[in-house]
């Protein structure tokens, strides 16, 4: 059963206030008080959810004990409903200045203040309950906004790591966007070769947390390590020093921008050490070309020397081996052919190198 209101009845004139508190007794707890001190003194008391409250007291003017009560109220103060014989407009308006939540002129009949009792008691619920919706609605939009912008804050990180150009340039990318959030941490990146370790305070990783990265780094997804939290992949991993605890609302918020930031992470790093391969070989292949287009111009010098001294001897002996006309002609052409055919494998080799020297051009505009 719900626990009944408590209202208390403020009249200095016994007949009314027993009146009145035999009117409500059947619906609420009621209380009474004859004068204005000890209506103030009743409501320190105890927190009645309803006043009626007569306007002459005796001792206190009830408009000075309404806005006492209304001011200087612990919690929630009483909504106070007037009693007076006085229904003049300007004791109504003085009335309401002072606090008052309604009005009852008398005479009055028992209905009238039962009626008047229980509207404003229903008003008064109805006022809670959509202040209270007002306040979750406030609070789910203000969480909803903060969700938002962390999400939109991460996306813009993704965004930015795309053109961190080394393993620095990761980490301070990283860091800019844990302190936005609040958080502080330290990054272990990872290859075949080598491991750095970045702190996000200090720069410089101590020995202590770049062991703790050795130990646990890609042993589990997310792991606890008491107050702190280590989320790994592959070739990385992310020590947050300040996590959120378990049982806050901004835990799983936390839970899913950290995993964001961590693949973020993997897909970049993997990205920059295929870059650092492929600045690699390009350096290689260029080294190879040079070497080749040095290599075929001496070859080409060299062939054409001894093809220049071949004739030169043959065309000498002409007179020594007392050759026909025919014969001369025939030997003629067969240097002239074998110089076209050297001239075919120069332009082979020069097709080679020219094919080569375009692959080396696409490496390097897919690098820039």
């Amino acid at each position: 059963m719900a626990e009944k209101k408590k209202v208390l009845v403020a009249d200095d004139d016994q007949g009314i206030n027993l009146l009145l508190v035999n009117t409500l007794l059947k619906k609420f707890d009621v209380h009474s008080s004859f004068s204005g001190k000890e209506t103030l003194s009743k409501c320190q008391e105890h927190h009645f959810d309803l006043v009626l409250l007569d306007v002459n007291l005796g001792d206190i003017d009830g408009r000075e004990v309404c806005k006492t009560l209304k001011n200087d109220s612990e919690g929630k103060p009483p909504l106070i409903i007037f009693i007076s014989g006085d229904q003049d407009q300007e004791n109504i308006i003085r009335c309401f200045e002072n606090g008052a939540d309604d009005f009852i002129g008398k005479p009055f009949s028992p209905v009238q203040v039962m009626t008047k009792v229980e509207a404003l008691l229903k008003y008064d619920v109805m006022i809670d309950n959509l202040q209270s919706q007002s306040q979750e609605l406030t609070s789910l939009v203000t969480t909803t906004m903060s969700q938002a912008s962390s999400y939109g804050s991460s996306l813009q990180m993704v965004k930015q790591l795309n053109h961190a150009n080394s393993e620095s340039e990761i980490a301070q990318t990283v860091f800019n966007f844990l302190a936005s959030q609040g958080l502080h941490a330290a990054l272990y990146l990872k290859d075949n070769k080598h491991s750095t370790c970045f702190d996000q305070a200090s720069s410089v990783c101590s020995p202590i947390v770049k062991e703790v990265f050795e130990l646990t780094h890609n042993k589990q997804r997310i792991k606890n390590l008491g107050t702190r939290l280590m989320v790994s992949d592959q070739h990385c991993s992310i020590l947050v020093l300040d996590p959120p605890k378990e049982d806050e609302e901004a835990y799983g918020i936390f839970i899913d921008i950290i995993t964001v930031v961590i693949e973020a992470v993997e897909a970049r790093f993997i990205g920059f050490l295929r870059e650092q391969e492929l600045r690699s070989l390009n350096k290689e292949l260029s080294l190879v070309i040079s070497q080749i287009n040095k290599d075929v111009e001496q070859v080409r010098k060299d062939k054409q020397n001894l093809m220049d001294d071949i004739i030169m001897q043959i065309g000498l002996s002409f007179h020594k081996l007392d050759l026909t006309i025919d014969q001369e002609e025939y030997f003629t052409k067969l240097m002239e052919q074998t110089l076209l055919s050297h001239d075919e494998n120069n332009n082979v080799l020069m097709t080679l190198q020219e094919r080569l020297q375009t692959l080396v051009n696409e490496m390097k505009t897919l690098l820039t």
